[in-house]
């Protein structure tokens, strides 16, 4: 789940005690690259490398993905987001006993991405997430686009962007903008990247045909939400847009990348229902495919 929170460097300098329990149960550390580090609690070398690796790919794939083969992109303005950092418990029991205390997060979901107040100097973005069977890290890709989208997609903060969520840790304000909002795109952007083409459980939903593409894009955090909505559905909405209509893709990004957000909500409602019989053809063919 994409979230933002408050600073965490203030947040510790405001509670000291939470920070030497952070480190107390997240004692290792590693440092993967300029733009990752490890904090956790029972990840071995050979794991280390392992993630180290997992994500150092994915970082690629994104960058191959927006920029095209040995090109990166440029950060968003006013993103002070220069690396993070993956928090990792060593199971689902010890995240839920700590990681409240420890980021202000609820922990009744598969962990978060902290974005911070990316404007800020000094600002260090963050996500949360555990162990599970065999040491594989839950969700460990899927957060770790969430920093790339946020750094180099989307302009401004968690509460910036276009979504109906209020809840901790950055309890946004009320009321929520108005549809389309972005959980289609950054939900659904952080599944395609990390699955790639092979997607097993949205696949097997594609021939369901539950949702028009229109409908997708109002899906938000609070109504219109549940989550094979969010999650599997975001990712065929965005494997289709990226596969039929890569230029709009990139003229919705133009407007994101600078925070003009209500051209991305006007482009988006002139698409209106046009892609909709073409979506439900795609999802007919994809759902027959063998990956």
């Amino acid at each position: 789940m994409n979230t933002h929170a408050q600073s965490r460097q203030q947040q510790q300098l405001k509670a000291p005690p939470s920070l030497r329990a952070v480190e107390q149960i997240l004692s290792r550390a590693h440092v993967c690259s300029e733009t990752l580090s490890l904090r956790s609690e029972a990840l071995s070398d050979a794991q280390e490398q392992s993630v180290c690796q997992q994500l150092g790919q994915l970082e690629k794939n994104f960058h191959q993905l927006f920029a095209g083969d040995g090109k990166t992109l440029v950060p968003v303005k006013h993103d002070n987001n220069q690396s993070l950092r993956a928090n990792i418990y060593r199971n689902k029991n010890s995240f839920a006993e700590h990681a409240g205390m420890h980021f202000g997060m609820p922990v009744n979901n598969g962990g978060m991405y902290l974005e911070g107040t990316p404007e800020r100097a000094g600002n260090h973005a963050e996500f949360v997430a555990y162990q599970r069977e065999q040491g594989v890290v839950h969700n460990l890709g899927h957060e770790y686009v969430h920093y790339l989208d946020g750094r180099f997609n989307l302009y401004g903060d968690f509460c910036a962007n276009l979504h109906d969520s209020h809840a901790a840790p950055e309890n946004c304000p009320k009321p929520a903008p108005q549809t389309p909002y972005l959980v289609w795109w950054s939900e659904g952007l952080a599944e395609y990247i990390a699955h790639g083409n092979a997607h097993v459980a949205a696949l097997k939903l594609a021939t369901k045909k539950s949702y028009r593409l229109s409908e997708l894009f109002d899906t938000g955090y609070e109504k219109n939400n549940d989550s094979t909505r969010i999650y599997s559905w975001g990712y065929l909405a965005v494997r289709f847009m990226f596969e039929r209509h890569r230029n709009e893709v990139d003229r919705m990004l133009s407007f994101t990348r600078v925070g003009d957000y209500p051209r991305y909500q006007a482009l988006v409602k002139s698409w209106g229902t046009s892609f909709d019989a073409e979506f439900a053809v795609w999802l007919e063919e994809i759902g027959h495919q063998k990956n």
